[in-house]
């Protein structure tokens, strides 16, 4: 890790406890949002939240009358995701009565600093209150988006609760799904990308600034390189029979470029990229498939997301049969929606974007942010191992990164 590096890590490590704790001094006196689902399920709080911070401006003058959480669990790695009733009218009398999806930050102390350092809730209350209205996919509708401090809230749409939504869990992803609902998945990546290309940096900045990208914001183009190099060890100890000392050296080596890697990934022309595509953040909808969890947005290649989603969903060796054949069908898909992206270019790309899912996992299992998940994140780290041996990224970053 570089000496700079080290010293913005350590400086937003340290800006992100002083600012949780000013929350925390703040909390009693109502100056910051509540962290516990039952100070915010409350008629009073629930009414004040949407007329200040509803999404959709319809919903400000909704009184709700009578809120309760529901004994519901939602398993999240770094959020306090819970599920609330609420009754109460909204304009001309109109009575409402629906359940809501929270969510809220996780309790433990150490997720909250470390999210809150590389702002990925903050990212995602900006893309539901300035993106999620413009997507050609559905995504969860926002009731409401509530951002101040370290905390925020987040009421959506439950989808649990529509009887045409199908929602993917650990053992789908352990299994991997179908080439049918591969190619469904690619289909709604290529509307999504597609509806997105084309747009100014000027265009690209009003909805998501790049000061909240998670590659190339001034600070996080250091940290996001530091703290891949200090889950490296960690990784190897958890999964020493996969993360082998080849792939350790070239990680090293490959890190050491940092800078020429991501100005390789994020040439233009860009395109806003889901940035988190495995199978676990789509779901089924009637005829189509959507997708949820936008902590991870940016803008970037859209073949990000196709590979992402592949190697991260497939078992190795499905994948292997069918690899080059899902990548022309997305492009095909990509083409219906007017956008054409040659197949070599594609391809180049998408042997490039490969160590991105790689150093993900190696993040996300040496980190440990993800509890109780090892399992799946080692069966996802294998892929990626076989799928940058497969497409020979080491030939790619010896020809593109000197």
């Amino acid at each position: 890790m570089s000496f700079s590096g080290s010293l913005k890590v350590v400086r937003r490590a340290l800006e992100s406890l002083s600012r949780l704790s000013l929350d925390a001094v703040l909390d009693p006196f109502g100056g910051a949002i509540p962290l516990s689902p039952e100070r915010v399920a409350t008629p009073k709080f629930l009414t004040s939240l949407l007329r200040d911070h509803a999404v959709d401006p319809t919903l400000r003058g909704l009184q709700v009358e009578h809120a309760s959480l529901l004994d519901i669990k939602s398993i999240s790695s770094n959020c306090n995701n819970s599920v609330l009733s609420i009754e109460g009218h909204g304009v001309d009398a109109v009575s409402v009565s629906t359940s809501l999806f929270m969510k809220q930050p996780a309790p433990e102390l150490l997720t909250r600093a470390f999210c809150n350092m590389i702002r990925i809730w903050e990212l995602e209350c900006r893309f539901y209150r300035r993106v999620a209205p413009q997507l050609p996919i559905r995504t969860p509708k926002a009731w409401a988006v509530a951002h101040r401090g370290t905390r925020f809230v987040m009421l959506l749409e439950n989808l649990h609760a529509d009887p045409e939504v199908q929602l993917f869990t650990n053992p789908d992803m352990l299994k991997g799904p179908s080439i049918p609902q591969v190619k469904r998945c690619l289909a709604t990546l290529a509307k999504l990308h597609a509806s997105f290309a084309g747009q100014t940096a000027a265009q690209r900045e009003e909805l998501l600034p790049r000061v909240l990208h998670p590659y190339l914001s001034p600070d996080m183009r250091e940290i996001s390189k530091a703290i891949a190099a200090v889950s490296i060890d960690p990784c190897q100890k958890k999964a020493p029979h996969v993360l082998t000392a080849e792939y350790v050296t070239l990680l090293k080596r490959v890190m050491a470029r940092w800078d020429v890697l991501l100005d390789c990934w994020y040439q233009e022309p860009l395109t806003l990229v889901h940035g988190d595509s495995h199978l676990g953040n789509f779901f089924v909808s009637g005829d189509d498939m959507g997708m949820l969890d936008w902590q991870a947005v940016q803008w970037g290649k859209g073949i990000r997301d196709v590979q992402y989603l592949l190697i991260d969903s497939l078992p190795a060796e499905i994948l292997a049969a069918h690899e080059e054949g899902l990548v022309l069908y997305y492009l095909s898909e990509l083409a219906e929606q007017g956008v054409s992206l040659p197949f070599d270019e594609a391809w180049e790309q998408y042997r490039a974007y490969s160590f991105q899912t790689f150093i993900t996992i190696v993040v996300s299992l040496g980190s440990g942010s993800m509890l109780g998940m090892d399992e799946v994140m080692i069966e996802i780290l294998a892929r990626c191992i076989a799928a940058m041996e497969r497409l020979d990224f080491s030939g790619w970053a010896d020809a593109n990164l000197g």
